[in-house]
């Protein structure tokens, strides 16, 4: 083979391989990009709940430390702040494997206030109790552990239980005419998001949160759905997600 059949038959190849854009560049890293940030949001949920239950376990066994010394586990009982380090160590192991996942927002923000509200009184309980402190700022030391306690009870009831408005709760305000359709890629029920392949050839983000319905909303692989496309803060993500007819 000549030379210049060499040189034609590569400029062909070179042809027929697709076109790498900057923005087609740009589209996939910050798809990889919001893939890593989900990625790295469950790791320190995950975290979170180690930290719990960490706390928990060692509160526990802390709140028997004076008995142990005194030779009468029956004094266990007639000790408050044993009792309360207690109390606070199970406050912390029940939490752990409940608590909520928020995506982002002053949920996520209150969730994280809570969890630190928690651990924080557990340390001043057993300083309370090793130390110990007979009061502080004039009040039984025992008292400041539980107001943070309480304080952390009310926070985590009230993001619990906060409705807040979301595109699921008011459907009849999206556009319906200007809306995607595609089929679920991979739907984790537990964390509660996934992706959806676009008809259009794209991956998009998807959390459970803008599948329209109440209760527990989840999606199936495969499934063909209809959405809205969002441009938030982290890419693009489906919004009113809803099944569509599957294709023809």
């Amino acid at each position: 083979m000549s030379p210049t059949s060499c040189h034609s038959a590569l400029a062909h190849r070179l042809a027929l391989r697709p076109c790498i854009t900057p923005h087609l560049v740009q589209k996939r890293t910050g798809r990889y990009q919001l893939f890593l940030v989900i990625l790295l949001a469950c790791e320190l949920f995950k975290m979170l709940k180690i930290v719990h239950l960490v706390t928990g376990a060692a509160a526990l066994l802390l709140s028997f430390i004076p008995s142990l010394r005194s030779e009468a586990v029956s004094l266990y009982l007639q000790n408050p702040d044993a009792i309360c380090l207690a109390f606070l160590g199970l406050l912390n192991l029940i939490l752990a494997p409940v608590i909520p996942y928020w995506n982002r927002g002053p949920r996520h923000n209150l969730q994280n206030l809570v969890s630190a509200l928690l651990v924080i009184a557990v340390i001043v309980q057993t300083l309370t109790l090793l130390v110990p402190l007979p009061g502080i700022a004039g009040q039984p030391a025992i008292l400041v552990s539980l107001s943070i306690a309480i304080v952390a009870v009310a926070l985590h009831l009230g993001v619990s239980f906060y409705r807040s408005y979301t595109p699921s709760s008011a459907p009849q305000n999206h556009d319906m005419g200007n809306r995607d359709t595609g089929t679920v890629k991979w739907f984790n029920t537990s964390k509660g998001f996934g992706f959806i392949s676009r008809d259009s050839g794209d991956d998009i983000f998807v959390h459970f949160r803008a599948i329209r319905g109440e209760g527990h909303r989840v999606l199936v692989e495969g499934q063909r759905v209809e959405f809205s496309v969002m441009n938030r803060d982290k890419g693009l993500q489906a919004e009113d997600v809803i099944a569509a007819l599957p294709r023809r």
